[in-house]
């Protein structure tokens, strides 16, 4: 078949991979260590590169709008921008102008970039573009708005993450005309502060399907109810550390839209103090689908008791592929268990601050075959035995272990023969893990596998090894 090939490039690797279209298979992977990627070798890597269905160009300090040159192919549907320090409108304009067909672009925090860029993009890819992420961007006035609804009618994504001064009246223009939306992210974005403004809320899209409010504060209320109770078609919310929610709230807005969701974070409450284990009652009532529960800092308090119906009913529990409940520190142990017990899909879990986590409940999670995420920071009773034990079962690509100083070498030497496709691990102030452990880590696992090991007062050549007389680890002097 037709050979497509899809390149990222990170600060520091590139990864290629070439696939065939008729079987939709990797059939080859190379990578190549790419230190400082220059304009000059942007160009000669995409060069000639007429097929290419993908490009990531993320974190490259050094690239600019002539490193944008190379890129042409009829085939490119995405492209992934984020942290180009450098880029500039015109090199975003290159790039639309030369590939006509793109139809999801990502320009997260190029802070070079203005509104202008926007422009270019949607009069050059008009109804063929789809999905549009520019956060970080300074400003949006109403031309770009009017730009957007005018030239592309099938744009389905939108993230316009912080953001501060968008322009009101083009907001409301995006809000009425915009009848394909389906995802929609205004998070930190202060425009909705003011009485006018905030009514504009009412007007969202109705075919909105993901919305995301994290940290946008609404003055009223009332208003952010009946802003939510209107979008019948929500099957995912995100609404993070709203100052506006308390538990009467977040009743009337479940009992009308939780029937269908299917995704709901609130985290961040702890700073409010508004939420109670009333407003859990209300999510295990009103929540009937749902598939990912984030509740990170959310009280205190909070017991989670009413949890329990919700991680013992069979069929909600086998839902459940995604639980944050990090800093719960009264929580009900039985809550946690029953958590481990019966939500046997899970693939994401953090259970960070929970002073109750032990060995026997990580040993637990051997039952979680598909876990591939696991975040147990500050998890103070934690030690090798359960870590090894989870680690002969799960397959992971990130688990974040930062704080559980009982942790040695033993727990770095069986990842090494025991997870291959392992991409990040967070284990700073681990002080009885060493340095030399940690990059025989790094030569046994995929080449770009982030580790953060921050460690007070560690000797560089500190190495870990076991007492033949006691069985243990112990570090070698």
């Amino acid at each position: 078949g037709t050979e497509r090939r899809l390149f990222v490039i990170y600060g520091t690797i590139l990864f290629e991979r070439q696939s065939c279209e008729a079987s939709h298979r990797s059939i080859r992977s190379r990578c190549l260590a790419v230190r400082h990627l220059h304009n000059s070798g942007g160009r000669a890597i995409t060069k000639g590169q007429l097929s290419l269905e993908f490009i990531a160009l993320r974190k490259l300090n050094n690239l600019t709008n002539a490193g944008l040159d190379g890129i042409h192919s009829a085939f490119l549907k995405e492209i992934d921008f984020r942290w180009n320090e450098k880029i500039q409108d015109q090199g975003i304009l290159t790039i639309v102008s030369n590939n006509l067909n793109l139809r999801s672009i990502h320009l997260i925090n190029c802070h070079s970039l203005t509104s202008q860029c926007v422009t270019y993009i949607a009069q050059n890819l008009a109804e063929k573009l789809e999905i549009l992420d520019i956060e970080g961007l300074k400003y949006l006035d109403a031309e770009v708005f009017v730009h957007l609804v005018d030239y592309c009618p099938n744009i389905r994504s939108l993230n316009l993450f912080g953001i501060i001064n968008l322009d009101a009246d083009g907001l409301f223009t995006l809000f009425v005309r915009s009848t394909h939306m389906l995802q929609l992210n205004l998070s930190y974005t202060t425009c909705f502060l003011q009485e006018p403004v905030a009514d504009y809320l009412f007007c969202m899209p109705l075919s909105l399907v993901d919305l995301c409010l994290s940290g946008t504060q609404v003055y009223n209320t009332q208003i952010l109810i009946r802003a939510l109770t209107r979008l019948t078609h929500l099957e995912h919310l995100r609404i993070n550390g709203l100052a506006t929610i308390n538990d009467q709230a977040l009743e009337k807005i479940l009992s009308v839209i939780g029937c269908r969701l299917k995704t709901l974070e609130m985290n961040g409450y702890i700073t409010v103090g508004l939420l109670t284990d009333r407003s859990i009652e209300h999510i295990v009532r009103y929540c009937p689908l749902l598939g990912q529960l984030s509740l990170n800092l959310f009280s205190f308090t909070s017991t989670l008791d009413s949890l329990l119906e919700l991680f013992s009913t069979p069929k909600r529990a086998s839902q459940l592929h995604s639980v944050s409940l990090s800093s719960f520190r009264n929580i009900n142990e039985r809550v946690l268990w029953c958590l481990v017990e019966n939500c046997l899909n899970l693939t994401e879990l953090e259970l960070s601050g929970i002073p109750c986590v032990n060995d026997a409940l990580i040993s637990s999670l051997k039952r979680c075959k598909k876990l591939s995420h696991l975040n147990i920071k500050g998890c103070k009773q934690v030690t090798d035995s359960s870590i090894c034990d989870l680690l002969g079962v799960c397959q992971f690509i990130s688990l974040v272990l930062s704080g559980c100083f009982h942790l040695t070498d033993q727990s770095i030497l069986a990842m090494a023969h025991t997870q291959p496709f392992l991409e990040e691990i967070y284990i700073s102030g681990c002080i009885r893990i060493s340095p030399v452990a940690v990059r025989f880590l790094q030569d046994n696992t995929i080449r770009r596998l982030y580790i953060d090991h921050k460690i007070p007062n560690a000797l560089p050549d500190a190495l870990m090894a076991r007492n033949l007389d006691t069985g243990l680890f112990e570090q070698v002097r």
